[in-house]
């Protein structure tokens, strides 16, 4: 409790005891004047809630009337407006001192981790399984870089460069197992035959271990031109075959 506080009870209960003595005197005087007990009881408790009431209007009144006044006027005078600026002094230190408290309030530890915290971290299965996944996916992309560079090296001596990136862009395609949607078929060289492609074709699936089937439907769309006389099921029956004239030979090699 504050310096401040202890002077408004000091003065209330001040206050009070005066009321109090002037209703007993009250009392006293109308019993003096041989009134009953319970008429100058009532004349007691009548002058204190008066005299309360009084002393209610009048600080009121001073409050908020004549302290104004009485400020105003006493700030002309040097010594009083010395004084107040103290005082403003003082007590804004007073604030800031609990507000540089507050922000000097040291960190708060955080709390240790709680068993559910502990499970979300990785379980061995979890770790492994994503080692695992990590280097297929490796093996994948090491694999596709095989086939393209082999890719590279066997056409591109039979087309375009851009017939040849397109048909890069289609093998990474081819090796995802995507179904190709919108596509071009490219064009090669007239130095290359039919079964010069199914062995490219070949060579390929057998890379990514794709079945037959899907191999010979790849290159029937790819290489529509130099295969427009063929079907896809002799394509897939004859792609392995060898024959002594050709420019692409059966490769198993390429991984």
């Amino acid at each position: 409790m504050n310096q401040k506080s202890i002077e408004h009870i000091a003065l209330y209960s001040l206050v009070l005891v005066g009321i109090l003595i002037v209703g007993v005197l009250a009392r006293l005087f109308v019993l003096s004047k041989g009134v009953d007990d319970f008429s100058s009881s009532v004349a007691f408790f009548a002058t204190v809630i008066v005299l309360m009431a009084i002393y209610a209007s009048l600080q009121t009144t001073f409050n908020q009337f004549l302290l104004p006044r009485i400020e105003a006027f006493l700030l002309r005078f040097s010594a009083f407006q010395t004084k107040k600026n103290y005082n403003d002094t003082v007590s804004v230190p007073e604030a800031l001192t609990i507000e540089d408290s507050n922000q000097a309030t040291p960190d708060v530890i955080e709390p240790a981790p709680t068993n559910e915290e502990a499970i979300s971290e990785p379980s061995e299965y979890e770790v492994m399984r994503t080692n695992v996944i990590t280097e297929n996916n490796r093996a994948i992309q090491t694999k596709l870089e095989k086939v393209l560079n082999y890719t590279k090296q066997t056409m591109v001596a039979y087309m375009s460069e851009e017939d040849l990136n397109r048909l890069c862009t289609y093998v990474t395609e081819y090796s995802t197992g995507d179904t190709l949607q919108k596509m071009s078929p490219v064009k090669v060289d007239s130095q290359l035959k039919s079964i010069d492609i199914m062995h490219f074709g070949w060579n390929i699936g057998k890379a990514f271990g794709r079945k037959r089937i899907h191999t010979a439907t790849f290159i029937k769309n790819v290489f529509a031109h130099t295969l427009r006389d063929l079907e896809i099921s002799t394509i897939e029956r004859k792609m392995s075959h060898t024959e002594s004239v050709c420019c692409i030979k059966l490769d198993r090699k390429i991984m």
